[in-house]
């Protein structure tokens, strides 16, 4: 943020906290153990075999296309570092309120410029971003996929689908009003077949990352960003055939922070066959 560097510091002595120690006794897991166990380079052959980079590629395009406002960060006025990190938090609610495109552009670019990597050529990515568009200025609704190569988003399918980014989310309120919903998604039949169990734990490593990036740019903007829990195959399916056969990593609604402390509820799929159902059963 502009402050001085700090100086080269002495060595630290030891750190000897005390602690006190409330848990009943440690609950051992040993899935998790050999999970982790299944995944970790035991020898220098295998790390030599990670270290082979994943190249980087694209998805040529198929429909119609729109490039991303280039240099949007130059039109826009965006906090300190310092400031975003100070402010940075998931959003509890989003206002249905549009964002401009070049926030937008922005937003993507700062998510699509790679991660530092011993496993990943410059600019390659184990994801695929997919997203759905509610409202955001010059571009129409609908359901996207983003092509870092070529800096261009991929009209998928147009239309209003507030509804099903809700349903999408785990039937939450937040990625139905959301200006836009980002959902990162890898091939993971290519990723373990090139990393084996190791592949799976790196995509979603990746996943966090740029997650986090995407959290940071927008709160930089003034806008919020939340995570998401979401329905793995539904999202699959509702992006496909472009999606076909990969799988959700994570999911990251994008916006206009709404009032604070106040959760509007979402009529869900589910609550509505419920009541639907409940109706039905209340007849004579």
């Amino acid at each position: 943020d502009g402050s001085p560097a700090a100086d080269q510091s002495s060595d630290l002595p030891p750190i000897d906290a005390h602690f006190e120690d409330t848990s009943p006794g440690e609950i051992d897991y040993p899935e998790i153990r050999q999970t982790h166990a299944a995944t970790l380079l035991n020898t220098a052959a295998e790390v030599a075999a990670w270290r082979q980079p994943w190249a980087a590629s694209d998805i040529p395009a198929q429909g119609a296309t729109q490039p991303l406002l280039s240099a949007a960060e130059d039109q826009l006025e965006l906090m300190s570092l310092g400031e975003t990190i100070r402010r940075r938090g998931s959003t509890r609610r989003f206002a249905r309120e549009p964002i401009s495109f070049a926030s937008f552009s922005a937003l993507l670019d700062s998510a699509s410029r790679g991660v530092s990597a011993d496993h990943l050529e410059p600019a390659a990515s184990l994801l695929d971003l997919y997203l759905i568009v509610n409202a955001v200025d010059d571009l129409a609704a609908g359901s996207y996929y983003f092509s870092p190569a070529s800096r261009h988003l991929e009209l998928l399918q147009a239309g209003d689908f507030r509804e099903e980014a809700g349903h999408l989310g785990f039937e939450q309120a937040l990625p139905a009003d959301a200006s836009a919903v980002a959902f990162f998604m890898a091939d993971l039949g290519r990723v373990l077949e090139r990393f084996g169990n190791r592949g799976y734990r790196t995509a979603q490593l990746e996943a966090g990352i740029v997650g986090g990036k995407l959290y940071l740019c927008a709160h930089s903007l003034g806008l919020g960003a939340s995570g998401l829990t979401f329905y793995d195959e539904d999202v699959t399916n509702f992006f496909s055939p472009h999606a076909q056969g990969k799988s959700a990593m994570f999911v990251v609604p994008l916006g206009r922070t709404g009032q604070p402390n106040r959760v509007r509820p979402f009529r869900s799929r589910i609550a509505i066959t419920l009541d639907s159902l409940s109706r039905g059963a209340s007849r004579p």
